[in-house]
């Protein structure tokens, strides 16, 4: 898949995460595409989509634990946010769409880096919120997701 995408992990099943997903891409402003309802467009022409799956799909199953463990939950659903051109201009409205949506369902945002982050930068996403180091990449709770959001260094990979 082209462009960028961003993971959110739920212990919500499928079917209570769907709506509450169109709720927040209908929120960002951006436009469901008739037909096919998982296509959805921005006011600039910005083509979105998203996609549910199980967790364990493209989760590493050891990750997996440290997200269940930290949340005490099993997560259920799989929630794949995506805009399918590298646009760094739609990059924030993802990010944005994935911390509500992390908000509303407890969920946990995968976040990866340009870099490996800073200890620096992973005591102040965890003083925001909770935040799980697994490499080059992070679990964020939808608190710890605002404040990278608002971090100055942010950026949305993969």
């Amino acid at each position: 898949m082209g462009g960028t995408a961003l993971s959110v992990l739920t212990p919500y099943a499928a079917e209570r995460v769907e709506p509450i997903l169109v709720e927040e891409m209908t929120a960002e402003g951006l436009i469901r595409y008739d037909p096919d309802p998982n296509d959805w467009y921005s006011a600039d022409g910005l083509p979105y989509g998203y996609y549910l799956q199980s967790p364990d799909t493209e989760t590493d199953p050891e990750e997996l634990q440290l997200v269940e463990r930290a949340s005490g939950a099993t997560m259920r659903c799989d929630i794949g946010l995506h805009i399918f051109v590298s646009n760094l201009a739609g990059r924030p409205a993802l990010a944005r769409m994935a911390q509500r949506v992390a908000r509303r369902t407890d969920g946990w945002v995968f976040v990866e880096f340009h870099d490996p982050p800073a200890a620096e930068l992973l005591h102040r996403l965890a003083d925001a919120g909770r935040c799980i180091p697994v490499g080059d990449a992070v679990y964020l709770d939808a608190a710890a997701m605002a404040a990278w959001i608002a971090h100055p260094d942010f950026h949305v990979v993969k």
